[in-house]
């Protein structure tokens, strides 16, 4: 005799994934670990067919007694690999008595979840879902355009502010909400210049690496080599007053900064200096 019993429970997770896979290919293509770390499906959307630039991740659930509501307490941990990754994030139940699918977005509770993940004790965070939004059999509009919503979102909370709509007539990104979007958009701003000048430096494109480096003196004075550069760029093109006094800037940055290196940081004051000093020259 065989005593080996496979739990409902067991039976009912697979069942909810195949119903949950089975909705999410009629619009996306859909791959697995074969380590679960959190994410039962890595989903690459489709438009008109083929594979577009969008991702998006789903977790999937099984249950027997959804009723108008369900909940779980999910581990801390789970939920930050979530609120990390690059794509938005879906959780969705399958309820076993109705056959339906239900779903909740992640990045729509980023910033109440962050808040629990910071505050509180214990190892896991409640989450409870209503049977307000459906995973469909069909294309799923409603999902679909959530999911392109959620992906800006996500962009957005990485420092990079997409454009909305589609066409030539969009909106216009979504203002940073907090410190950290704020600081990672001009983060990104700040790097983007960055490439711009090396590459008109590079086709010996003086006037518009000129440009660049005067934007970024004044767009963030809190870097010295933005003065550095751009006094650089000025001498180079005949201003030497105007050279020195943005290696003068420059100068007195890298000198009251207490945090470098001593090494480091005096090998750059003295090429500034030097630099000065030929900006004086006749």
């Amino acid at each position: 005799m065989n005593n080996v019993k496979v739990p409902w429970e067991e039976r009912l997770g697979k069942i909810g994934e195949d119903a949950i896979e089975m909705r999410l290919l009629q619009f996306s293509i859909t791959a697995k670990d074969q380590i679960d770390v959190g994410l039962d499906f890595y989903c690459h959307l489709l438009e008109d067919m083929s594979p577009s630039m969008t991702y998006f991740g789903v977790q999937a659930k099984g249950t027997r007694h959804f009723d108008e509501n369900w909940g779980q307490g999910i581990k801390k941990t789970t939920i930050v690999y979530w609120l990390t990754r690059p794509f938005p994030v879906y959780l969705v139940v399958y309820d076993e008595k109705d056959e339906n699918c239900y779903w909740w977005s992640i990045e729509d509770h980023r910033y109440s979840l962050i808040e629990k993940l910071q505050g509180g004790s214990g190892e896991t965070i409640c989450i409870r879902i209503d049977n307000s939004h459906i995973l469909e059999k069909g294309k799923n509009e409603e999902f679909v355009k959530k999911i392109r919503e959620d992906s800006a979102s996500v962009e957005l909370f990485r420092g990079r502010p997409q454009f909305k709509g589609e066409g030539y007539v969009r909106t216009i990104p979504d203002a940073p909400r907090s410190s950290n979007e704020l600081i990672l958009t001009k983060e990104n701003i700040r790097q983007a210049m960055y490439s711009l000048i090396v590459h008109h430096l590079r086709m010996n494109d003086s006037e518009t690496a000129y440009f660049y480096c005067d934007f970024l003196t004044k767009f963030d004075k809190s870097h010295y080599n933005h003065f550095l550069w751009s006094g650089l760029i000025n001498k180079a093109i005949g201003k030497k007053k105007e050279a020195q006094r943005l290696l003068e800037e420059a100068l007195r940055m890298c000198e009251s900064d207490k945090n470098w290196p001593t090494e480091s940081i005096g090998k750059i004051i003295a090429y500034i200096k030097e630099e000065i000093e030929s900006c004086k020259e006749k």
